[in-house]
């Protein structure tokens, strides 16, 4: 008789170091505010950073639900929250995700008793949602855990928001330097990407912070 293989482990992704576009940005505007002056200022470095600074900001807080997300995964025999109350059971980690102030620059944490989301630079702030078909499900119970969508972008604010993931069109999107930038979706695993009518955009990010 053939001897039955147990499924595996869940096993939360490596921490990498680099920091991607997000420390890109904040050198930037570090740069327009401390380095550049008068000539930045008139060169519309300044107005540039103003209108990319929300989308930075965004993307750090993904980033924050990444890692909050990955240890309650940790802690709970690798699965997923419910739905109904995901914020609630993932707040408790959201607290535990720290990030030295001197790599936080201009930016903004996430407030783990808010609503969270986005509040872009140009339009009103989005929300962010919990995939209501993972629902209370184990990590190796997913098919391909890597392009499953967990958390994404939507339109309003809300506490524990929750729906069936659905690609968004890219026109309803909030805007960036004039144009509609896409909607941000985060999978199961992986890093946080941008969605284009249902394309995937890798914005190669990866914000160092850790659980003390």
């Amino acid at each position: 008789m053939r001897r039955m293989e147990s499924p595996p482990t869940y096993a939360p992704p490596r921490k990498k170091s680099n920091t991607g576009l997000i420390i890109g940005l904040v050198l930037g505007g570090i740069a327009i505010c401390c380095i550049g002056g008068i000539a930045l200022i008139f060169g519309g470095g300044l107005f540039l950073w103003g209108k990319v600074k929300g989308f930075a900001n965004c993307m750090i807080n993904y980033q924050e639900v990444r890692r909050a997300m990955d240890a309650y995964v940790e802690d709970h025999d690798g699965k997923l929250p419910s739905a109904a109350n995901w914020q609630d059971e993932v707040k408790p980690y959201l607290a535990k995700v720290k990030m030295p102030k001197e790599k936080m620059g201009p930016f903004n944490r996430l407030d783990p008793e808010g609503e969270w989301g986005c509040q872009p630079s140009d339009g009103a702030p989005t929300g962010m949602a919990f995939n209501a078909s993972l629902s209370e499900k184990k990590i190796t119970e997913i098919k391909d855990p890597t392009s499953t969508i967990l958390i994404f972008e939507v339109e309003s604010r809300g506490r524990n928001l929750n729906e069936p993931y659905k690609v968004r069109p890219l026109e309803s999107s909030p805007k960036m330097l004039g144009d509609h930038r896409g909607w941000l979706e985060m999978p199961v695993l992986g890093p946080t990407h941008m969605s284009k009518n249902g394309k995937m955009v890798d914005l190669d990010v990866n914000v160092d912070m850790t659980r003390h």
